[in-house]
């Protein structure tokens, strides 16, 4: 009896084409979830309001229909000031609330969850894709420790740091590409926060140089002083100044040297104040425009700015009058000294 042989050496290789290949990857990204990541973050000072989110989504949407679109979720986290975080599982109930609320906007999270199957795929299997967008103001010392202590990846504190920041988890680099130009383009577009505030920029701009002015003029007015001293120890016969030339130079070198450092500390002093005070307290308009809490403190903030611009000038003043101050010590010293 002849033994039967087997249709198939089993020394032989099981051969797989490439597009079954391409289905056995799709399939492992949509059973183990692990996809590529792509984060850009932005750093400017943007202004967001509730039309420029919905604007976002808008964008999105319009690339995402050039594809065919399985399943989407879209996921909102607004979280206020008063320390209360607003949920919503889809994009329609967030743009229905009504955000005539006393609270203020801190940060707004988006999530984009979705399944694309794309004209070039040799299968049907579709590639789960997400991006979430984080709208929010740098994180305060003490949430940044909390970041620190709580782990996880070194890209998760300077994600939290920014301004804005956009995550991607991508099957496709192609939509992965397309969205982030869209989130870019968009970010780009917004206004910036506080460009009507021209003076403020300008103050912000030559903070240092303010304070070198005031610091100057405080050293001029103290040359101002001297320069009458010197002319009434010339003049008139002052009994406690010394007799001799060289020691009268001398003894005034010496009252020189006291004098300028008093009023070049004096001058720091009164320009460390106008930064701690006036400049450093100087305030941007609100990151967002979202509630009615957000827009009453744009109202609040100018008239903040207002009042320190105020003091500021005020401050300013004070180094100028310094000088003719100087003057008039000189002068009444004169008189004095006349008599």
């Amino acid at each position: 009896m002849e033994n039967s042989t087997p249709s198939q050496s089993t020394n032989d290789v099981t051969i797989v084409d490439e597009s079954q290949m391409k289905q056995f990857q799709s399939l492992y990204y949509l059973i183990k979830g692990k996809r590529d990541t792509d984060i850009k973050l932005f750093t400017e000072f943007k202004q967001f309001s509730f039309q420029d989110v919905l604007e976002l989504n808008d964008k999105v949407y319009k690339v995402l229909e050039l594809h065919k679109l399985v399943t989407d979720i879209v996921n909102v986290n607004v979280g206020l000031e008063n320390k209360e975080i607003k949920t919503f599982g889809s994009w329609n109930e967030f743009k229905n609330t009504d955000w005539n609320i006393s609270a203020r906007t801190k940060y707004i999270t988006i999530e984009w969850d979705f399944n694309l199957l794309f004209q070039n795929q040799f299968h049907n299997v579709p590639q789960t894709h997400t991006m979430r967008v984080r709208i929010g103001n740098s994180l305060k010392p003490s949430e940044m420790i909390q970041v620190v202590f709580q782990g996880g990846d070194e890209y998760e504190l300077e994600e939290a740091q920014a301004q804005m920041s956009c995550k991607i988890d991508f099957i496709n680099a192609q939509i992965c590409n397309q969205l982030k130009t869209i989130v870019s383009e968009w970010y780009e577009s917004l206004p910036k926060n506080s460009e009507d505030h021209k003076v403020i920029k300008f103050i912000l701009k030559n903070e240092v140089k303010i304070q070198n002015f005031i610091v100057f003029s405080f050293l001029t007015s103290a040359i101002i002083l001297l320069n009458y001293l010197f002319s009434i120890s010339v003049k008139y016969d002052i009994e406690i100044l010394p007799k001799d030339v060289n020691q009268k130079m001398f003894f005034f070198i010496t009252l020189s040297i006291g004098i300028f450092y008093i009023f070049y500390k004096s001058g720091q002093l009164l320009s460390n104040r106008m930064m701690d005070k006036q400049i450093n307290k100087l305030k941007r308009n609100p990151m967002f425009e979202f509630t009615k809490g957000d827009k009453n403190r744009f109202a609040e903030v100018k008239t903040e700015n207002e009042k320190l611009i105020k003091g500021l000038f005020l401050t300013i003043l004070i180094g100028l009058s310094i000088n003719g101050l100087s003057a008039l010590i000189g002068l009444i010293i004169e008189l004095i000294v006349k008599k």
